[in-house]
């Protein structure tokens, strides 16, 4: 028997006779599969899996080919999953749409009673240890961002709480975690770009940073026209945010003069990768500063932080496993016919002449 309460979080189990390591076990198990189904229903909310991600799958299908015009009017219509698609479907796809919308926006601006709790525990099931819920949890918070970005009231949670934790986990780099850095380096990008400088991306923190233009009189940057429409990139907050400056400025090894080197670089450099290049590497400045102050004798298994070779911050620091080949290659050929030839001369006597 299980008890749950209020906050969705287990209290306690009830397992007869089972010892308590066995409980223990047990416990953790269907509090992992819980928070598992817990992401999974969100993403089904939010159109991340299911069949209203498959509308969305279909539209951007769509799109690539009116861009592309690769599609021939002949061609019979099919689904993004490759199962046949007629006029109905195209009904169907229209209406999902709008539910789509309406629902992401119920759940993060029309009620504050469900969107609060809603956004926190999603927030704080990043830091929950499980790569599964933490990968799923990221998607999650690029429809969040997208969605409510432009509002003041989610400007501490994103701007502070949220991006805090993001940067914590980065700089920390715990094991349970290798794997989907380059996922948490991509939600900072979202919230940085979004709140501080002033540009929009593509759905899910993808494509390149698009600058917004920039009021000198009122302090404003111009708000995106699809700051109502998340699903094709959503808005931007108009009066910029300090509060994830402050943060980085706050880390051990950083100065606010490298992480205004790092917005000028993420300005005038908007592609996604060179953008987050740009913040791994002033994030990698921070953990190694951080390496040198920290221990790890009370610091175990996953929790523990892991190796120059598993960490991704490291990557470009590390010295290559194959060395550079020679400016003139030499091959074993080549080698063996200078031995054959240095053999040929050589000689014990004069008489090796005769």
């Amino acid at each position: 028997m299980i008890v749950l309460n209020l906050d969705c979080k287990i209290t306690g189990i009830f397992i007869g006779d089972a010892e308590s390591v066995m409980g223990d076990e047990i416990s953790e198990k269907v509090r992992v599969e819980m928070n598992r189904h817990f992401c999974d229903m969100l993403q089904t909310a939010f159109a991340l899996k299911g069949d209203w991600a498959l509308v969305l799958a279909n539209q951007a299908k769509s799109e690539q080919s009116v861009r592309t015009l690769s599609r021939d009017n002949d061609e019979p219509l099919v689904n993004a999953d490759g199962t046949p698609r007629t006029a109905v479907h195209l009904a169907l796809d229209a209406r999902k749409m709008l539910r789509i919308q309406i629902m992401c926006r119920y759940l993060l601006l029309d009620e504050i009673q469900v969107a609060e709790p809603l956004v926190l525990a999603i927030i704080d099931s990043l830091q929950y240890p499980d790569a599964y819920i933490c990968r799923r949890c990221t998607k999650l918070c690029h429809r969040i961002i997208e969605t409510v970005a432009w509002s003041d009231q989610y400007t501490d949670i994103l701007g502070n709480r949220l991006f805090s934790i993001l940067v914590r986990a980065i700089v920390t780099e715990p094991k349970w975690m290798i794997g989907i850095e380059w996922d948490l380096i991509n939600l900072i990008r979202d919230i940085y770009c979004r709140i501080v400088l002033g540009q929009t991306l593509l759905s899910g923190g993808q494509g390149s940073g698009m600058e917004h233009p920039f009021d000198v009189v009122t302090g404003q940057f111009e708000q995106a026209k699809t700051v109502n429409n998340p699903l094709h990139g959503g808005g931007l907050l108009c009066k910029p945010s300090s509060l994830p400056r402050q943060i980085l400025s706050s880390l051990p090894g950083i100065t606010i003069e490298m992480v205004r080197e790092m917005e000028n670089s993420m300005t005038v450099k908007r592609s996604l990768k060179d953008q987050k290049d740009v913040l791994r590497d002033l994030l990698r400045l921070s953990a190694e500063k951080l390496k040198t102050s920290e221990t790890q004798d009370n610091i175990f298994g996953m929790f523990s932080r892991a190796t120059e070779s598993e960490s991704l911050l490291s990557q470009n620091a590390r010295k290559p496993i194959v060395s550079d080949l020679p400016e003139k290659l030499i091959t074993y050929t080549m080698l063996k016919r200078a031995e054959d030839i240095e053999n040929k001369f050589e000689f014990e006597s004069l008489d090796d002449f005769l």
